[in-house]
């Protein structure tokens, strides 16, 4: 095959490995009955089951562009991808401390294989086709994340919950053997130069960057909000609404249906417009609106428009913040590569909180309202990210400042 053409597959693995790692994360939410009914857990406790993978997207991203570097895109994802195959040994944990271990090795698989999207996407395709590659793939995990809240209730009921949550692992088996076979980095010709330049990027040089901590706190609001919404939603809809176990999975799979086709039409339009900023601004003003609807809208009619409204606004802003960073002048796949590590840790270490505060308020006080307000208040941080990022889109007009400032970055880059 064509090394031109070549980059559709390995775009079409790396989908696919994300994919199939959101059925298994979030697959665990319409089961929580059976998970507390084996395990004897409490509500805040079964939380940690969500929180576990995000506390490994916690510390895995930084290792991971420390390997990538180090082992190279391929042999790190493949890495990632059979950490990822643990979640076909949770269902045989004897006890809840097992299974939350099984969950955090799976959670940092997922975390390394997220980490290392960009960088991969970086090296085969071309900077027009990136902001639709990169809107892809930000919904590679939602799609799973789909396919789980409405399939995993009658699946589990036709064939256990065990057997249902094996089945999910054993699918990123086949996709860890896929990639250790197809899998392939591509060689960039650069200069000398620019290949010494680009070996010597530290965490340090990004850690600098303004846009780094921007881009981090931007992710970390939608991000906090998501997974509380995933892991209670359905719950609060039962005791709320009494609405069966299905029905209140479906409702929460919705923003999540939706939030597909409307992440690739914001990707088209990214790139048709030029812009960047405007995307993420609009999403972030919506999103706290409509997510406060998701919890107070009185009937499920009104929770079905708030839905829709919430996966327009998770899913518009994606790719254009993360093709930002691939934008901004003088960044390489390797400084993308720490860059994301840095954003991803810093989002799920705060985020990573949410699903354990909404559990525990429920605990204390009955309800689950105070915690998904606080969540639904904080992903309004979005549209202030938006705000302060800079706009690097072709048609941007851009500020002499902010040439001047990224000019230094370039000759600061050269000098090291």
């Amino acid at each position: 095959m064509p090394q031109s053409k070549y980059r559709f597959l390995v775009g079409a693995l790396l989908f696919l490995t994300y994919a199939v790692f959101g059925l298994s994360w979030i697959a665990v939410t319409p089961l929580v009955g059976e998970l507390q009914q084996q395990f004897h857990v409490s509500l805040a406790q079964l939380g940690l089951l969500t929180t576990m993978v995000s506390v490994a997207k916690v510390i895995a991203p930084l290792v991971t562009g420390l390997l990538a570097v180090r082992f190279g895109l391929k042999r790190t994802i493949l890495f990632g991808s059979a950490l990822i195959c643990c979640a076909a040994v949770a269902p045989f944990a004897p006890d809840f401390n097992w299974f939350l271990a099984s969950r955090f090795l799976f959670g940092v698989g997922g975390a390394v294989v997220v980490t290392l999207l960009g960088p991969m996407c970086m090296q085969w395709f071309p900077k027009d086709e990136l902001p639709l590659v990169n809107a892809f793939n930000n919904v590679a995990v939602n799609t799973g994340i789909t396919v789980t809240l409405f399939a995993t209730v009658p699946l589990a009921g036709a064939i256990g919950w065990r057997q249902t949550l094996l089945a999910y692992g054993l699918l990123s088996v086949v996709l860890c053997v896929a990639w250790a076979v197809l899998g392939r980095e591509r060689t960039q010709e650069v200069s000398a130069g620019e290949a010494a330049a680009a070996a010597k990027v530290t965490y340090m040089d990004v850690w600098k960057m303004r846009e780094t901590w921007l881009i981090a706190l931007s992710f970390a609001g939608p991000l906090a909000l998501y997974l509380a919404f995933n892991t209670w939603l359905p719950k609060y809809y039962m005791e709320a609404f009494h609405m069966t176990k299905a029905v209140a999975s479906q409702y929460t799979g919705l923003f999540n249906l939706i939030g597909i086709p409307t992440a690739i039409a914001a990707g088209f339009l990214t790139k048709k417009l030029g812009l960047r900023r405007p995307f993420i601004i609009g999403a972030g003003v919506v999103m706290g609106f409509a997510g406060f609807g998701m919890f107070l809208a009185p009937s499920p009619a009104y929770i079905t428009v708030a839905s829709v409204a919430l996966g327009i606004a998770l899913f518009t802003y994606v790719a254009p913040l993360f093709t930002i960073p691939m934008e901004l002048p003088g960044v390489t796949p390797r400084h993308v590569s720490l860059m994301m590590g840095t954003v991803f840790s810093f989002a799920y270490l705060f985020s990573s909180l949410s699903p354990v505060v909404v559990g525990a308020l429920h605990d204390s006080t009955g309800s689950f309202i105070p915690g998904l307000a606080i969540w639904a208040t904080f992903s309004w941080v979005l549209a202030l990210g938006g705000l302060l990022l800079p706009e690097t889109g072709p048609n941007a007009k851009k500020p002499q400042g902010v040439v001047f400032v990224a000019e230094e970055r370039e000759l600061v880059g050269s000098a090291n």
